[in-house]
């Protein structure tokens, strides 16, 4: 990364305003993703259960708890707007590399959730006749809903450790090793957090007062508690340093508020007591806020000094830049006395990079093309053959048609060239002395080898119909003759047009000349 040329742009927050901002709409948005999850999860599998006991009447559970799967997935969906803007305002460089590490399954994520979303909902709303069909649907819905966590927390954690691109890359784009063990255990605490949050929403929210109810999802949120210890564990052995500090104070505040919820759980499970709402939300506030602040304090730990070094690059390429500062407002408030509608302005925008500033055809694209671009100082044409070239373009060349622009426009440019290189001029005399031998032998190639695809009359009607791009008409469009005898000697790159350079040089310019008299305008 010591080659980021980026330049620094003004950030409309300062950056602890921004990192704040980011923690805290995204911990929202977490929290949605996490009931939308759970619900989903919780649903499949009451749905399971139903089944399984033959329990299949109109109105269950599970569609019960679908229901309300429109609320959560609508908000986690708003929700996740403002974190992806913040972090691409404040890191950059990192989301957007790791967003291109993983490209295709990023863009992934919008048709899986559509499909997800889409099919649940019509699960939900749906009075079910066909059991094994709802089976098939929601066992794919709810895969393809679990595959979009897996692939935001690939993109996370690789924003989060730069050190990890190079190996991602040279892995195939893949996470191995001991990354991806750490995604796995990333990915099942998100998981298990989801079970966890589910359980406790739709405790107090769909269960209403059926105490069978809400002793089955407490032993859902034991469970889910009981996998976030073991979980949670994993992942704090799969960080590549040990955590110290205040992130080593905020993830066991976590933890501790994780033992105190499930003793509390266990107590009002085994008791057959119920959960107090005024206990276990402020509890699960409590290893929530903890658990995302221990990680956004390792995610500073690892990104933090890297931004510092990307920022540091800019501002050292802005000082490379800043001689020219001058010179580049100048030519930008010239710019802004050309009309739009000048052929001059057509020329700089649409021409330029490829024929070059000068119409030499040493555009700063023109090595990359593989029929190099004319040189326009060398052309004669007529202006109807020119207005032909811009409407069509030329087939099989980098050439493009330019319909876009009408056609006031298009003689405006075609002025602008005349203007500067008498482009609509006749081809001018042959600068040497040419014997009738000379001629006489060069009328007999082009009849022989050159009217095979020119035609004898240089309209090219050939042979050369079908060639990409085509011969030139000779009776509209001529060149130099300097620049004629070029391409007959050198032949024209890209094209069917070989060299002839083994003509003796007189015939070849006696060639000049035999080309050049077929122009009829």
């Amino acid at each position: 990364m010591s080659d980021l040329t980026d330049l620094l742009l003004k950030k409309p927050l300062t950056d602890e305003v921004l990192r704040g901002l980011l923690f805290v709409t995204f911990a929202l948005h977490l929290l949605f993703v996490l009931l939308t999850i759970g619900t989903a999860v919780i649903s499949f599998f009451h749905f399971l259960h139903a089944l399984w006991r033959n329990q299949m009447q109109e109105l269950r559970w599970d569609r019960e708890i679908l229901k309300t799967f429109l609320g959560h997935k609508s908000l986690a969906v708003v929700l996740g707007v403002a974190p992806l803007l913040l972090i691409q305002v404040g890191f950059t460089v990192p989301f957007f590399t790791a967003v291109n590490l993983f490209a295709p399954f990023w863009m992934l994520i919008i048709p899986l959730l559509i499909i997800s979303f889409l099919t649940f909902d019509y699960l939900g709303h749906r009075v079910n006749t066909r059991p094994y069909a709802h089976l098939v649907a929601g066992t794919v819905s709810l895969l393809l809903l679990l595959t979009v966590p897996g692939i935001f927390v690939a993109v996370l954690m690789t924003v989060e450790d730069p050190g990890s691109w190079v190996k991602v890359i040279r892995d195939g784009y893949r996470l191995r090793g001991d990354l991806a063990f750490h995604w796995l255990f990333r990915y099942l605490h998100v998981l298990g957090a989801a079970l966890v949050f589910g359980a406790v929403f739709h405790y107090f929210l769909t269960s209403k007062e059926d105490k069978e109810k809400k002793h089955y999802l407490m032993h859902w949120l034991v469970t889910g508690m009981l996998l976030q210890f073991v979980i949670g564990a994993l992942l704090l052995s799969s960080l590549p340093g040990r955590p110290r500090g205040m992130v080593l104070a905020f993830i066991s505040m976590g933890a501790m508020a994780g033992v105190v919820m499930l003793l509390y759980v266990f107590q009002k499970a085994y008791g057959k007591g119920s959960l107090g709402m005024g206990t276990t939300i402020p509890l699960l506030a409590v290893l929530f806020v903890f658990m995302l602040l221990g990680r956004q304090f390792i995610q500073d730990l690892r990104l933090l000094p890297f931004q510092k070094v990307l920022e540091g690059n800019a501002s050292a390429y802005q000082d490379k830049l800043k001689p020219y500062e001058g010179q580049a407002l100048s030519h930008y408030l010239s710019s802004l006395n050309v009309s739009v509608s000048s052929g001059e302005w057509i020329y700089q925008q649409s021409c330029a990079f490829c024929h070059g500033e000068n119409a030499d055809g040493k555009g700063e694209e023109a090595g990359n093309l593989t029929v190099p671009p004319e040189d326009l100082t060398a052309v004669r044409t007529t202006r109807s053959n020119l207005r032909k070239i811009f409407s069509e373009g030329v087939g099989g060349s980098a050439m493009p048609y330019f319909t876009v622009f009408d056609r006031e426009k298009l003689e405006s440019l075609t002025d602008y060239l005349h203007g500067l290189y008498h482009i609509l001029d006749a081809p001018g005399p042959i600068p040497v002395q040419i014997s009738a031998k000379a001629v006489e032998e060069a009328n007999k190639q082009y009849a022989g080898i050159c009217s095979g695809c020119h035609g004898l009359d240089g309209n090219g009607t050939g042979i050369s119909r079908s060639f990409k791009p085509g011969p030139p008409d000779f009776t509209q469009y001529s060149l130099t003759p300097q620049r004629a005898f070029t391409v007959i000697t050198n032949g024209y790159p890209g094209t069917m047009m070989p060299p002839f350079r083994t003509l003796p040089e007189e015939v070849r310019w006696g060639l000049v000349k035999v080309v050049n008299d077929k122009r009829k305008q």
